[in-house]
């Protein structure tokens, strides 16, 4: 178990540093031989990654709905995939949940970058019907459910 959490701490040392300097990315890209493929996802992290805390809504079947501001402090309401499990599956908690990642486009989805922190807050009823407002006024903008 120490070990995972030394390489747990380790790797989010590592996230924490690319996201604040994302040309690394172009770094990697000049000294891997990579397929052009694997070159165009890199250079869209670089370029069209969100770093943030996200409140997390609700679950569908194709995705977690995540409200956060975009670029000028809207709220948006963002889709999130899961990589190899449903955030559902991953949280497993009541809803709504603060969540601190960066989104990344994958494909023509959003997905994270492998590292999601959690927040043990509880909403009262009071914030909950905030947060419910602020849901429908984002959702006459729909679900962003990609980066590109």
């Amino acid at each position: 178990m120490y070990v995972a959490l030394c390489c747990d701490v380790f790797i989010h040392k590592v996230r924490e540093v690319l996201w604040k300097k994302p040309e690394l990315i172009d770094e990697y890209i000049n000294k891997a031989e990579l397929s052009q493929e694997k070159i165009d996802i890199l250079k869209l992290w670089r370029t069209k990654h969100k770093k943030g805390m996200f409140l997390v809504l609700e679950y569908q079947p194709e995705y977690a709905v995540v409200i956060a501001p975009n670029e000028q402090g809207e709220d948006r309401l963002y889709g999130i995939k899961g990589m190899s499990n449903s955030l559902a599956n991953i949280l497993r908690q009541d809803l709504p949940v603060m969540i601190e990642t960066v989104l990344i486009p994958f494909k023509g989805k959003i997905i994270y970058d492998s590292y999601i922190g959690t927040f043990p807050i509880g909403y009262a009823k009071g914030a909950k019907a905030l947060f419910g407002e602020m849901h429908a006024k984002a959702a006459e903008h729909g679900i962003i459910t990609s980066l590109e």
